[in-house]
């Protein structure tokens, strides 16, 4: 039987791990807090700091285990529901978190963590007004949640209601001014003019020679769209080229012949495989949008998700975290083949449930649209895997593309080659090779989809674009303003609005700030 440690030496204990989990020596917490768990197991926070250790390491299978071992003892635990919730959001279990959060409100519905995680949770399934509802109720109960105003203030720009942001906004820059995430946020949604009192507060802040890397980033970028807004080239590049070349040092581990390795990979597996040429059986229940980043991705879902039968689900991450990490495994590369020698096709059936398991708790009703650019590296997959599928490539200007990637940043350590000049040009160059080898692999399964014919003649494109995913005409396609998705995107000020033609060969204005764009044809 385990008997509970003396206070004092608990304390002492708590106070030594605290320390190392705020260095991030997340191993260290792990190692210490497991002796101290073995001698009393009753102690609720000797649970929290393993498995938060474990979900910070990545480790989020270890982290569901160490939770659930805690609820076992605690079943009324909210701060394990809260933070199992959590893991499963992660695993992309999200019938699992949801259980958790339900149960957790249960117990103490006034709960602000558990409120969070909930709406964080809905955010991420696109149902963004009832993500809202959870955060506006979080925030009666405690209006000084730091994390939380930022949310809100993001999920009120996902369905474009600006004012609102703008508000949540300024409350942050009264209570946290150095919550530099702020500053990004409200800079995506202003437009700024000539001796704007934002940019010069930002341009006071960047003075600061404490601001951490990821600080830094935040304000350089903001700048640069400030003077983008000014129609101030010279000083946008300036900026736009600080917070590439700070972003790009953050990413100290990577090297951009992983790209290469995967695309190689890619074209190697598909390379001997005749893909079957027969025509769709059943209904589409699925559509994806994908090319480069920042080439009419967000249009397109906008366009098409507009439409009754259509649930746009946004950019989602199911495909690339199921095959990024399998496609080196020659085990499962060769059942895959095997299978489609099989008629049964278990191996395959298998896969396809668990995908659109994943694919279906974002609504079970209407068909997914998922718009995650880089998804046109799995193409082959989802030929053999969802054949009724609907794939849509985006075909824009490769420089107006190319300047775009360089002067926004993206979500959390994702694309770290877009911080590069030559990693964008490299990166480019093994898109057109891989969409040129699924083309010529898949002749008339993809539909190559022209950004420039879009913009010029949307009507005329978004016909072709409903016929092809074998949906009706619907006017409310055309005009997709009124839509009440969500949109996710790093331009959500420009995703509001119509169709505009000003990005068409926008590049020509920067390729003598930016000669790296010189360079594609």
């Amino acid at each position: 039987m385990n008997k509970k440690l003396d206070i004092k030496f608990l304390k002492s204990q708590i106070e030594k791990i605290h320390k190392f989990f705020l260095r991030g020596d997340y191993d260290q917490v792990i190692q210490r807090t497991k002796v101290l768990l073995k001698k009393d197991k009753t102690q609720v926070m000797f649970y929290n700091y393993i498995g938060l250790s474990y979900k910070q390491l990545g480790r989020l299978s270890e982290a569901e285990k160490i939770f659930l071992e805690g609820l076992r003892l605690f079943p009324s635990s909210t701060t394990f529901l809260a933070n199992l919730g959590s893991i499963y959001r992660n695993l992309n279990k999200f019938d699992k978190a949801e259980e958790c959060f339900i149960r957790g409100l249960e117990y103490k519905p006034n709960n602000t963590s558990l409120l969070i995680n909930y709406a964080n949770l809905k955010r991420d399934h696109n149902k963004i007004n009832a993500a809202i509802d959870l955060y506006e109720k979080a925030r009666s109960i405690n209006e000084n949640i730091e994390t939380l105003l930022v949310n809100l203030a993001g999920a009120y720009q996902i369905i474009g209601n600006f004012q609102k942001s703008k508000e949540i906004l300024n409350i942050l820059h009264k209570k946290f001014p150095n919550n530099y995430t702020a500053f990004k946020l409200y800079s995506s949604i202003h437009k700024y003019s000539e001796d704007d009192p934002h940019q010069k507060m930002m341009i006071e802040k960047i003075k600061n020679e404490t601001l951490s890397s990821k600080d830094k980033i935040k304000i350089y970028f903001s700048l640069s769209k400030s003077y983008s807004d000014q129609k101030n080239i010279k000083k946008e590049i300036e900026y736009c080229i600080k917070a590439n070349n700070e972003n790009y040092k953050t990413f100290r581990n990577y090297n951009f012949s992983t790209e290469i390795k995967r695309f190689d990979r890619i074209i190697e597996i598909f390379q001997n495989y005749e893909f079957l040429k027969e025509e769709n059986l059943e209904e589409t229940d699925l559509i994806f949008i994908v090319g480069l980043p920042r080439s009419g991705t967000t249009l397109t879902h906008q366009i098409i998700s507009s439409h009754s039968k259509v649930f746009g689900a946004g950019e989602l991450p199911i495909l690339n975290n199921f095959f990024s990490e399998k496609i080196d495994d020659s085990n499962f590369i060769k059942k895959i083949f095997d299978d489609l020698l099989n008629k049964n096709q278990n191996y395959l059936k298998n896969i396809k449930d668990t995908l659109n398991n994943q694919f279906k708790q974002h609504n079970k009703k209407q068909i997914i649209l998922d718009k995650s650019p880089l998804n046109f590296e799995w193409i082959g997959f989802i030929k053999i895997i969802f054949p009724n599928a609907k794939v849509i490539h985006l075909n824009r200007n490769l420089k107006d593309t190319a300047l775009s990637i360089f002067k926004n940043t993206f979500d959390g350590d994702s694309l770290p080659w877009s911080y590069n000049a030559d990693d964008i040009l490299g990166f480019i160059d093994l898109y057109k090779k891989l969409m040129s080898f699924w083309n010529k692999k898949m002749p008339n399964y993809i539909f190559n989809l022209e950004y420039k014919e879009l913009v010029n003649n949307p009507k005329n494109e978004i016909k072709k674009i409903l016929n092809f995913c074998n949906l009706q005409w619907e006017d409310s396609c055309l005009d997709f303003t009124n839509s009440k998705a969500g949109i996710k995107t790093v331009s959500i000020l420009q995703a509001r609005q119509p169709i505009y033609k000003s990005s068409v060969d926008l590049s020509k204005q920067y390729a003598e700030l930016l000669p790296f764009l010189k360079k594609l044809t």
